[in-house]
């Protein structure tokens, strides 16, 4: 009965409790059963609320529904954070080792909208160091391991969210992205991750330092992990409800405003972005995917976005240098320190540059770098208005056994640098704020799995949603292809 209830997708979950035909105390026992039994090999959740506490919650909601109350969208189902997000009385380290022994003293918007629709908050999920990097890896919490194969990484930054939702630690999990923290983990474990519309959802309470203001405010986003599109979908509808939380910097937005009415699609898909190849296995299980759509009803295109790919990386990097800095200790030779830390540890010239030049960026050199920001948001708005959606790869590889960041790999048989096969994907594509959905497509021999990333326009990310499902029906009722 256990992995009965913990194979069920947070829908079902909430569906079964709110028909009492589970009760959330029996939930939440069959999830801390097989926390313990899984979580020690994988490492995706930092830390668990006390058993108590978590028992001691479920049975105030099955009271609750004794009364016969009309519970909230997702009441009684168990939902993990990113340790980045504050959850008032557990860690919140944003992956510094400075910050380690943190512990939030409020919750974040977003985790208030999760308590308001009745999500019981079970943990927070590893991370990172300093939140920067595609394995999420630190010193006091360990190395979180993919659920597929523990030699190998599950992904970062948001890589213990990924890895919590393909073992079935919790159905839903909440991570953030800015270069591919939900992207590269969802694709490397498995599951489907979505990076929303910049700004859709509250970014207050993440990465907060204490004592110093709301650093990142452009580019990173908060999104959901789940193992199907529907939950995604719940997440961001719960999300998105400003109804308990009135909030003067967020537009007023209907996340179930924009869908899709199933006309015919215009579709363009690229093999590759910014001129990186991807594994040749990883390649054919992509042209399988793209063709069965192709098959259908949709005009598919081979094309892709025009921009100058070093200036956008470049900007893309000095902007989160600026945003980063205002939490950093005032040092004089921070910048050059900077630039040491990233330039040694990622091999990568241009993000360090950018950061470090970002860092003690003039007033007016930031607001230079948001308009060459605006401006490349419109270049990208302008390409996905053209069409319905963008399909991509993610990275250039499946998910890759644990090592030293910055060592190059080996592709088709090519040295490719560290964050070349990984960057390269999903830097950029991030900085335009238009929503990314990840979904499974299929596994290489080796039995990792794949993905493809789905782009649209802004604030379209239930219609991007919608399409999603659709392709992934398409493909997986194609003869002779097996469902990813």
């Amino acid at each position: 009965m256990r992995q009965e209830i913990t194979s069920l997708s947070a829908t079902e979950l909430a569906n079964s409790i709110r028909q009492r035909e589970l009760a959330i105390t029996e939930v939440i026992e069959a999830y801390l059963q097989h926390i313990e039994e899984t979580n020690p090999s994988i490492n995706a959740i930092s830390q668990l609320r006390p058993k108590a506490a978590l028992l001691t919650e479920a049975k105030d909601k099955d009271a609750y529904l004794d009364q016969g109350k009309f519970p909230g969208p997702l009441f009684g189902v168990p939902v993990t954070i990113k340790e980045s997000i504050m959850v008032k009385g557990l860690k919140m380290t944003n992956g510094d080792p400075l910050l380690r022994k943190n512990i939030a003293d409020e919750d974040a918007i977003i985790v208030k909208r999760l308590k308001d629709a009745g999500a019981i908050i079970i943990g927070v999920t590893n991370l990172a160091f300093l939140s920067i990097d595609w394995q999420s890896t630190n010193f006091w919490n360990g190395t979180t391991n993919n659920p597929h194969d523990l030699s190998r990484t599950a992904g970062g930054s948001s890589g213990g969210g990924s890895a919590a939702v393909a073992a079935h630690l919790s159905p839903i999990s909440i991570g953030a992205d800015a270069g591919g923290s939900i992207r590269v983990p969802a694709h490397f474990c498995g599951v489907y991750g979505l990076r929303p519309t910049e700004n859709f959802l509250s970014n207050r309470g993440h990465l907060k330092v204490p004592g110093k203001p709301q650093g990142r405010r452009h580019v990173v986003t908060p999104g959901p992990f789940a193992n199907n599109i529907d939950d995604l979908k719940l997440a961001m509808r719960v999300m998105t409800d400003q109804r308990q939380h009135h909030l003067s910097e967020l537009p007023d937005l209907d996340f179930d405003s924009s869908s899709w009415h199933h006309e015919e699609l215009n579709i363009a898909y690229s093999e590759s972005v910014n001129g990186v190849e991807i594994d040749h296995e990883y390649l054919s299980i992509f042209r399988v995917f793209v063709n069965s759509i192709s098959a259908s009803d949709h005009s598919v295109t081979n094309d892709h976005p025009s921009y100058d790919e070093k200036k956008s990386y470049l900007v893309y990097n000095m902007l989160a240098g600026f945003e980063n800095g205002v939490n950093f200790p005032d040092l004089p030779l921070i910048n050059w320190l900077l630039y040491l830390f990233i330039r040694l540890k990622y091999k990568d010239h241009l993000w360090a540059l950018g950061m470090a030049k970002g860092v003690r960026f003039s007033n007016a050199a930031y607001a230079k770098a948001i308009d060459y920001k605006d401006t490349f948001s419109d270049m990208y708005h302008s390409f996905l208005t053209k069409y319905d959606v963008w399909i991509t790869p993610v990275c250039a590889i499946e998910a890759f056994e644990h090592q030293k960041a910055g060592k190059p790999f080996v592709i088709n048989n090519q040295k490719v640098p560290y964050t070349k096969a990984l960057a390269s994907y999903t830097f950029t594509t991030a900085f335009s704020g238009h929503p990314i959905v990840v979904i499974p497509i299929g596994k290489k021999k080796n039995g990792l799995p794949v993905g493809v990333q789905v782009h649209s326009r802004k604030w379209t990310d239930n219609r991007l949603l919608d399409i999603a499902q659709h392709l992934k029906d398409i493909f997986k009722n194609k003869p002779g292809l097996i469902p990813a």
